[in-house]
């Protein structure tokens, strides 16, 4: 898309010709009688297996939060709460780079198995490791963090490969939607398994994982074009048409994981600042959602399971619906960069108010009720700075994200230790003001990094104008094998 596109719009507001990725995904041709694109195919089950993934992912992650709530582990203060906690971000921080970096050299398929693999190891670990003491528990947090980490860089580049412009935000946004079903399902399940051993839940979880390891190892592909199923199917071929980035087995491979020319860009530290604001809000919600219930209204969380979990259910329709809209408005005429600003501020606004209704709410229900409608307009923003990764990088998403998402653990790394000093300086896990001041700190991180993102953000490729030719690529050694 050319730099100046349309100029006859407001920040919000609709051009007055089509995009032209959507033009082109209009003119598809079929090679019989239903084209590739008009049915579910190889690239649905691609994203459903990540979507599987991803459940388990989150399902890992917020499965210590509900056991340190509803119990005590042998040896381990109640006070270092906040340092297990934010142990998994002190790993997730360090291989988001690395993941983004692998999933480019070896392709998203076996990166995404190793990262899967490493995180389970060490969750299943979590129960045993903590009869060791403190250290212990907080190495196998750590070691956690380093696989999950890999985690979204390497979705985003398989997103690259395998979802069409035209579909990008809702298939994005449905992958990225197992961070809310996962949550659910802890929620639901997990206090269950805590009353049987602790034991239980971190071994369910894990048998989960190998077994969609298993299925991945079978199905999966780090693109269509390397999938010998896809290709058959002719849908390869018709994805290939229709995305922004060219051939995986052409794809540069050199570029270095921090590369100078992204780092200059406008639009780069747009998305950084969206993804910071909306990361402070959602890692205080994940992992202090069961003790503000347990806490606040004396919650019992086994019997109670529903209360947490429809906030998680909200938060994915949201991010299922932001999606899905987003992509409709693009291809009604709306210019993709001005959808995006207007989810990722709109979804930040509402987000920080329904927040401050929940902290001040006098039963459980009603806390419930409002933290789920902040929950559904907070997932609003995926359909924003998360998708927009792809549409500025197309090629090198993976690389952005794996540059964001080490920026924006830093707020589940401090948000951890500042939300536990300000419950214990403000009148304790029972005070509805302490819990204003927690949520409040989010609704404004996150409502100044939308505010950055609408300033900054856009549409257009920095990697169109970066490709360089075959022979330089060879110069540079960057023919490397990649594994499929």
């Amino acid at each position: 898309r050319p730099r100046g596109g349309s100029r006859l719009m407001t920040v919000f507001g609709r051009p007055s010709r089509m995009a032209p990725d959507i033009a082109v995904a209009r003119c598809s041709v079929s090679d019989g009688a239903q084209a590739p694109g008009t049915a579910p195919g190889w690239r649905h089950a691609t994203c459903g297996l990540v979507f599987l993934i991803v459940v388990v992912c989150y399902a890992d992650r917020t499965n210590i939060g509900i056991v340190l709530a509803q119990t005590e582990l042998p040896g381990i203060p109640r006070e270092e709460k906040g340092s297990i906690l934010s142990a998994f971000f002190a790993g997730y921080f360090c291989t988001q780079l690395l993941g983004g970096y692998l999933a480019r050299r070896l392709g998203s398929k076996p990166t995404l198995l190793l990262a899967a693999g490493v995180w389970t190891f060490f969750d299943v670990l979590t129960p045993f490791v903590a009869r060791l003491g403190l250290s212990p528990l907080i190495a196998a947090r750590i070691g956690m963090g380093l696989g999950e980490g890999m985690i979204f860089p390497t979705q985003h580049c398989l997103s690259s490969y395998w979802v069409p412009s035209h579909e990008r935000a809702f298939l994005i946004t449905f992958m990225t939607s197992g961070q809310d079903l996962g949550s659910v399902l802890a929620n639901v399940i997990s206090p269950r398994l805590v009353e049987l051993g602790i034991w239980c839940v971190f071994a369910f979880w894990g048998g989960l994982a190998v077994l969609w390891l298993l299925a991945y190892l079978a199905l999966g592909a780090s693109a269509p074009e390397v999938h010998t199923r896809c290709k058959q199917s002719g849908e390869a071929l018709w994805i290939q048409q229709h995305r922004g980035c060219g051939d995986f087995n052409d794809r540069q491979l050199s570029e270095s994981p921090l590369p100078r020319r992204l780092l200059g860009e406008p639009s780069i530290w747009g998305i950084f600042a969206g993804h910071v604001g909306v990361n402070y809000a959602w890692y205080v919600m994940l992992s202090w959602m069961p003790t503000f219930f347990k806490g606040r209204f004396q919650l019992d969380l086994a019997d109670s399971p529903l209360i947490l979990a429809t906030p998680y259910v909200a938060s994915w329709a949201g991010g299922i619906l932001g999606g899905f809209i987003s992509d409709k408005a693009v291809g009604r005429g709306f210019r993709t960069r001005h959808v995006r600003k207007f989810m990722q501020v709109t979804g930040a606004l509402c987000n920080a108010v329904f927040l401050q209704l929940a902290a001040s709410a006098s039963t459980a229900g009603q806390a419930a009720f409002w933290i789920s409608l902040a929950a559904f307009f907070g997932k609003l923003q995926n359909a924003g700075y998360w998708v927009n990764m792809v549409d500025v990088c197309p090629e090198t998403a993976s690389t952005v994200m794996g540059m964001s998402n080490t920026i924006a653990t830093i707020p589940g790394i401090i948000g951890q230790p500042i939300t536990q000093a300000l419950l214990n300086g403000s009148g304790g896990e029972r005070s509805a003001d302490a819990w204003r001041a927690v949520f409040g700190i989010g609704g404004a991180v996150a409502a100044v990094g939308a505010a950055i993102f609408a300033l900054l953000g856009d549409d257009v490729s920095l990697d169109a104008t970066h490709r360089p030719s075959a022979a330089t690529e060879a110069r540079r050694g960057g023919a490397w094998p990649a594994a499929r």
